[in-house]
């Protein structure tokens, strides 16, 4: 003879065809937990915030803000990974002082003899 399979006190038994549609419904009503259909009433910030005078109030403070402090500029960051040191091929050098940037050299190279005037 074949022992019972048992079944959990908090649950549905091990094997699911144990149990008929009528013991899985009892069991599934049992298990359900509270349901509310009471919508809380929308706090006073709320109805403020989305009433034409909040819209008009909160346009108006972006607008004031934005003629004090100016735009918002997001700034826009490029980064490209390169093969190594740049190649000595540009028309061009640049050394810059960010100390004395009054400091900072631009060399031009002109022609094939390389020679190069300072700028």
């Amino acid at each position: 003879m074949e022992p019972e399979p048992q079944t959990r006190p908090e649950g549905p038994p091990n094997d699911a065809e144990d149990w008929t549609d009528d013991q899985w419904l009892t069991w599934l009503k049992a298990t359900d937990g509270e349901v509310t259909d009471a919508i809380s009433p929308p706090s006073v910030a709320s109805r403020v915030v989305h009433s034409t005078g909040g819209q008009m109030l909160g346009q108006a403070m972006m607008g004031l803000a934005i003629a004090m402090y100016g735009p918002k500029q997001e700034e826009v960051i490029i980064v490209a990974e390169g093969d190594g040191e740049p190649a000595d091929d540009e028309p061009f050098t640049v050394k810059l002082n960010p100390d004395q940037t009054g400091k900072s050299i631009i060399t031009f190279k002109t022609g094939p003899n390389s020679r190069d005037t300072t700028a």
